[in-house]
């Protein structure tokens, strides 16, 4: 019988994931990131700011950090919450929730560069705290 950690290790073997949490603790974001069989292929990134629809960047080649390039990606892509585009959700608390929502976006953005420090370092030093579960 296969153990169950051996199982998990192969399942997951060319992913992680992580949760980002805000300055109180609360989940403002996940990413995934799926990296390729060879490591010269694609690396592909899936960032979901809670509120927005998730967003996916990719990386290739060799060389350099791949997964902040392709989490950077990803960030750039980001669109607007819905909730300050569409006309049936604009009330004061849809509102309030969308410019908090976009507020997260734009400070991910601001902190996640590819300039050379690790996608996780940037959103740490912006006051995020970053956990890795897979």
């Amino acid at each position: 019988m296969t153990n169950i950690y051996d199982q998990h290790r192969a399942a997951f073997a060319a992913v992680s994931a992580f949760v980002v949490l805000d300055q109180d603790g609360k989940r403002v974001a996940t990413v995934a990131i799926k990296f390729p069989r060879d490591g010269a292929g694609r690396l592909y990134a899936y960032v979901h700011v809670m509120g927005t629809e998730m967003a996916r960047g990719w990386a290739g080649g060799g060389g350099y950090d791949k997964r902040t390039a392709a989490v950077c990606s990803a960030i750039r892509s980001i669109k607007p919450s819905v909730a300050r585009t569409e006309p049936h959700y604009q009330n004061a608390e849809y509102i309030a929730l969308a410019d908090a929502v976009n507020s997260t976006a734009a400070s991910f953005r601001a902190a996640v560069t590819d300039n050379g420090t690790d996608w996780t370092r940037g959103l740490e030093d912006a006051g995020y705290t970053v956990l890795q579960a897979v």
